[in-house]
Formats: C-alpha cells, sequence, structure tokens
C-alpha cells in the first residue's frame, strides 16, 4: 500500500480517503459471468472495474476555527430573529439543558450504541450555517464554495451518469481543471506541487476534530447489489517517536500498538443525503400529483397506450394508483403513530369540458384538493387493511399543467394545517414540465379541502395567486419554467423540502425540475443531490415508490439506520469480512423486482447515500503523536439480475 493511501495522522494530515471520483460505464464480464464493479478509494484514486457505479459526494471538518460559527445571512432572512447573517451562534460543549433544540456533533455520538460523547452542540436554528462553514470540498462545485452542486448552465442537458466523473488510471476526473461542473478546486484538494489530493486531506489533526463524508452512489443502468469494504485492510506505523509521546503512559513504545488505531472513532449509516445523522422527526407531507391530460388510460380499463387497448398491461392512471399505493404503505411500515401525517393535491387545468364531471369521475378542469393533512389511513377509507388512492385520484387525465398553482396551494396547506416543529415537505410526481393559464375568469383557483374523493368535504378552502407568465399552449415556456422556479425558490426558502419525481422526461426537463424545483437551497440554477427520481416510464415510478418513502422518512422512526459504530481498528474487521467484500448493504428494491433473490438491490434510476463519519476524542493526546494509519475504501456491487446478493466474486476485481 503506498504512503498516499488514507493515512490519519495527528502530526502531518488525515490523509487519504483516496481520492474519490466514478468508474467509466461500460457492459463487461466478471469472473463469475455477471457485471461487477470495484470502486476503491486506493493509493488516492478511484479503481475503476466494469459496472457502471457513479458517486459524488461532499465533505465536511471541524478544527474548531473561529469562523465555525459564523451566522450566515439566509435568503428569507433566517429561521429565527437571531439567525439573520450577523454576528455568531453559540456552541457549546456542554449538552444543552434543551437537547432538543441543538443538534449533536460529530454524527455517530447520539443515537448510535456506543459510549462517545458528543464533542460540540449546535442551535437548530444554525446547523445550516455550521454545515456550510465545515463543507471543505464537494464533487460537483462549480463555484468552488465546497458545497455539492449542480448548476444547471454547466450541466448542458446531460443526465448525472454523464457529467459525473470518471477517475483512476489515466483519468482526469479529480482533478479540478478536467471540468466546469467538478471537483472543488481550493487548498484542501491541491497538494503542495498543484497536483489533485486526496479527498480528505487535512494537515495538523488534534484531539477533538472530526469530519464527515457522505457518499452519493449511482447505478446508472441496472439494479445491483453494493457492498462497502476495504481492500488490503489497515496499514498502520508509529512513524518515530516524539518525547512528548515517550513520555505519555498510554504510549507503548516501539514494538508497540499503534495506539491512533484503536482511538480514531469512526460511524457509517444510511443516509438521506444531508451529510447528518437524523433522529426522531416529525414530517408533514403534501403529495402533488400530476394528472393532466398526458397520463394516459384510466382506472377503469387496461390500455396499451394512447387508443390502444390491452388487459394485460395497465395504463399510466393506474401504475399512478398502483405507485401512490406502494408509497403510502412505505411510510406506514416505516413509521409509527403521526410520525408522518400527509395530504393529497391533485393539479391540472382546464381540459375538454365533456370529460369534467366531478359528481361521477373526480374528473376536475383545475386542481383539487383531495385528502387535507391527516394520518396515513385515512388512504384507506373502507378499512380493508391498505391504501386506495384510486378513490382519490381523477378517473382519467385532463388539461394541462399548472404547476406554479399547485404549489402555492400545497404550501398554502402546509401552512394552515402543518405541525410546529414538523418538517415540510413536500412531493411532485409529475410527466410533463409547467404549462398553464396566466389569466382569464378561471385564475385564481380555489379548492375545497376533500374535494372529489371519499373523505367528508371540511368547507376549509384556499386560493391560489394568478402566475401571469403562462401561456397555456401545450409545450413549456421559459417564461413558465422561470416562474414556477421562483415559486419553489420562495417556498424552499421559507423552510420547506420539495422532492420531485419526473417521469420519462428528457435530460433537460429533469435538470429543470433537478435544480429549479427540487431542493431545499432556494438556488434555482444549481440542483442538489437526492431531491429528484428520474423513473423511466409509469412501472418505474411503482418500484420508485418504496426509495422515495425512504428518503422522506429516515431518522422519523427512531434514527437513520446504522450501518457500522466503532473504532477504526474495528471498522477494519467488518469492511474486510465476506472474502474482502466487506459489508452488504441493504437497498430499497425487493430482489425478485431486479430478477434476483435474497437481500434487496439497489435501484438504478435512484441516488443512494451513505455518511461516514470519523474523529478523534478529547481525552487522547501525546501517545498518539506522528502516529499513522493508511488504508483504502472501496464500494463493490454486483448485478442484481440471476444473483442472490451473496457475492460471484471473491478475488480481486
Amino acid at each position: 500500500m503506498s504512503n498516499n493511501d488514507f493515512e490519519l495522522s495527528r502530526r502531518k494530515a488525515l490523509a487519504a480517503l483516496g481520492s474519490i471520483g466514478v468508474a467509466s460505464a461500460g457492459a463487461g464480464l466478471g469472473t463469475s459471468a455477471f457485471f461487477s464493479d470495484q470502486e476503491t478509494f486506493q493509493n488516492n484514486r478511484l479503481v475503476a472495474g466494469e459496472l457502471d457505479l457513479k458517486l459524488d459526494w461532499e465533505e465536511h471538518y471541524s478544527n474548531w476555527s473561529a469562523d465555525e460559527n459564523d451566522d450566515r445571512e439566509e435568503n428569507d432572512g433566517g429561521d429565527g430573529e437571531g439567525d439573520d447573517g450577523v454576528g455568531e451562534f453559540e456552541v457549546t460543549m456542554e449538552r444543552p439543558d434543551n437537547p432538543g433544540m441543538y443538534r449533536p456533533f460529530p454524527p455517530g455520538t447520539e443515537g448510535f450504541d456506543n459510549d462517545q460523547e458528543p464533542l460540540l452542540w449546535v442551535p437548530e436554528a444554525y446547523v445550516d450555517d455550521f454545515m456550510d462553514n465545515t463543507s471543505i470540498e464537494a464533487y460537483p462545485d462549480s463555484n468552488n464554495d465546497g458545497i455539492a452542486e449542480f448548476p444547471i448552465e454547466e450541466m448542458n442537458d446531460r443526465a448525472p451518469c454523464d457529467y459525473l466523473a470518471d477517475v483512476g488510471a489515466n483519468d482526469e476526473g479529480l482533478d479540478p481543471d478536467s471540468d466546469p461542473l467538478g471537483r472543488t478546486d481550493n487548498d484542501d484538494t491541491r497538494l503542495d506541487d498543484g497536483s489533485p489530493a486526496p479527498m480528505i486531506h487535512l494537515q495538523d489533526v488534534k484531539p477533538g476534530d472530526f469530519g464527515e463524508v457522505t457518499f452519493s452512489t449511482h447505478l446508472c443502468d441496472n439494479p445491483g447489489y453494493l457492498w462497502m469494504n476495504m481492500p488490503g485492510g489497515l496499514d498502520a506505523s508509529e512513524n518515530g517517536f516524539t518525547e512528548p509521546e515517550l513520555d505519555d503512559p498510554d504510549e507503548d513504545g516501539p514494538g508497540g500498538e499503534v495506539e491512533l488505531v484503536d482511538q480514531i472513532q469512526t460511524a457509517l449509516w444510511y443516509d438521506d443525503c444531508d451529510n447528518l445523522f437524523t433522529c426522531d422527526e416529525l414530517i408533514d407531507l403534501m403529495i402533488v400529483a400530476d394528472t393532466s391530460n398526458s397520463i394516459n388510460g384510466d382506472l377503469d380499463e387496461d390500455t396499451g397506450g394512447p387508443g390502444e387497448d390491452d388487459e394485460s398491461v395497465p395504463s399510466e392512471a393506474e401504475l399512478l394508483r398502483d405507485a401512490g399505493n406502494e408509497f403510502i404503505t412505505a411510510l406506514e411500515n416505516a413509521t409509527s403513530g403521526d410520525q408522518v401525517r400527509a395530504g393529497f393535491l391533485t393539479f391540472n387545468g382546464a381540459g375538454d369540458p365533456d370529460d369534467v364531471d366531478p359528481s361521477g369521475t373526480g374528473v376536475f378542469g383545475r386542481p383539487a384538493l383531495r385528502a387535507g393533512m391527516g394520518p396515513l389511513s385515512q388512504f384507506d377509507p373502507d378499512n380493508t387493511g391498505g391504501p386506495d388512492l384510486g378513490e382519490f385520484l381523477p378517473n382519467q387525465g385532463n388539461g394541462n399543467t399548472p404547476l406554479p398553482y399547485a404549489l402555492d396551494l400545497a404550501q398554502q396547506v402546509l401552512d394552515d394545517q402543518g405541525r410546529s416543529g414538523a418538517k415540510k415537505v413536500i412531493l411532485v410526481v409529475t410527466d410533463g414540465l409547467p404549462d398553464y393559464v396566466g389569466g382569464g375568469n378561471t385564475v385564481p383557483y380555489t379548492v375545497e379541502e376533500n374535494e372529489g374523493g371519499p373523505l367528508t368535504p371540511t368547507g376549509n378552502t384556499y386560493t391560489s395567486a394568478v402566475y401571469s407568465d403562462g401561456i397555456a399552449d401545450g409545450s413549456s415556456s421559459q417564461a413558465e419554467q422561470d416562474e414556477s422556479a421562483a415559486v419553489a425558490t420562495d417556498i424552499q426558502n421559507d423552510g420547506t423540502i420539495i422532492r420531485v419525481a419526473g417521469i420519462g422526461l428528457t435530460p433537460s426537463a429533469d435538470n429543470f425540475l433537478r435544480a429549479g424545483i427540487a431542493g431545499t437551497d432556494g438556488d434555482p440554477t444549481s440542483a442538489e443531490s437526492g431531491f429528484f427520481y428520474d423513473p423511466i416510464d409509469f412501472a418505474s415510478l411503482v418500484d420508485l415508490a418504496e426509495t422515495i418513502a425512504g428518503d422522506i422518512t429516515a431518522g422519523v422512526n427512531g434514527c437513520e439506520e446504522i450501518i457500522f459504530s466503532g473504532t477504526l481498528g474495528e471498522l477494519e474487521t467488518a469492511l474486510t469480512a465476506n472474502d474482502g467484500r466487506g459489508i452488504p448493504l441493504d437497498g430499497e428494491l425487493p430482489a425478485e423486482q431486479g430478477g434476483g433473490s435474497g437481500r434487496n438491490c439497489f435501484a438504478a434510476s435512484a441516488t443512494h447515500c451513505f455518511g461516514f463519519s470519523w474523529w478523534l476524542p478529547v481525552d487522547h493526546a501525546n501517545e498518539l503523536q506522528s502516529d499513522g494509519v493508511s488504508f483504502d475504501i472501496g464500494f463493490y456491487t454486483e448485478q442484481c439480475r440471476h444473483n442472490d446478493g451473496s457475492g460471484m466474486n471473491s478475488e480481486e476485481v
């Protein structure tokens, strides 16, 4: 193992978690005649196999520098009166009297089955500020602020699997100069000679320092099983001894063990792509479903496509219903009680007047609030033991796609009916881009709670604003997209998360929804990882429903799921097990749906994030001086089809 591997050194560097990047896509036959790929953080580069596994990331590091508690000005003026971009916020080393108002750091010290105490407590209102202040590098990052972003101009209508980098061998993905949509270019990403640095490359790490990386993985073509491993294990060295180190009673001296291996603490978890370990959240969710006339078929009969009847093929309307049922069921399975409350809004504009018959088919010529905020059980109106979203959907699609009106109305419901302290989420499901009327006697739209479905109307009404840039000409104009993005920006700045599933769209349309509508940061020019889903058709939406529900509920029922917690030495044992394949990671896709058997696979059209946290406790010091330890971290994947998740290759891929 080279001297450039991940070297955790108290004096020199927290060295290299390998230079993270992505492998080139390509079909290949492994030794077992199955597609496979080993992504290894090795020798400061990613050694790629032949299955299309791609990665992006964001890294944070805290060394208690003076700027970590700077109050950063928010787009909306801040979450609280003091969060206005002026002065500093309080960070405490002691457990506060009201811990529910604070977030413990580093991730891995709270909610894990270990005896580790948090090093810092940050007020919840300032967690975003703290994360921005400690973000040191990311991929992709076009403006060099150290924060991951997907700017829509640089994406140039490319899909993520087209613009995420290839690294290793002669690839240039780790070079900050190689692509404007590439890696952060700063002192943390370059060595003294100007060449690309390992991803984690920190000098003079002290007790009390900590860091975190969230890896975002993408299987671009087919479902796959995924493992996380440590090829070659640890390579530890004392690197000589200083006088204070030899004087420390905890130092074993020459010939003894390298103390750093057993003092560095680590944690791994399934992350919701926010670089935080989340526990015990309440969620208020508005589901916003596109029911425009681009939705083919109806709920009464199967169809093979427009104008075709085929009883063996479900219609898009039926698949939308099925996806909704899978989604609600997954929410129920992941939570208990009223941890998640949800409402349901459908949206379309005026279409064929002959198709509008609210009393018979539930078809409206406008958005409709089918269900206000309530328990998930409200979607089982007949008490059959499972949801039936078909009773809430119109029988068929109708009219255009008034996206800004739908977002406006959904946010009004959340503001009016949402619970104090609950995370607010809007999930938009659409197969098109905004196209709507900008004036006339049909707008503004007014909706009534529980209309057009099985629930008793309450009489509560909500009226939208009028969005004057609408044209309603059957296509989506730039003005309509800009106006819709402005509405989404205001909603995100109000603290609401927007997730979007864009069904069967072009890369350009995907990029607009990914950057302009989905996310949390209120920036329509740049996308965030993990908030957009791109199923290729309505059948794929059914397969993705559980993934989307899992992303929304992560950290709701207890905490996000823990993969590992322990010392670096214990991590080595876990990541070198299973004939070197390491820890088998649990996907969200039942293996049978991916053509395999055994444990769950990872879906190809979704983003999956994994958090990795490390810290050096404050009660260790001189015995660690000059200690170093190197290791590689790898991700290994095999195709799901015809496999069982036990691992087909036992030799290096």
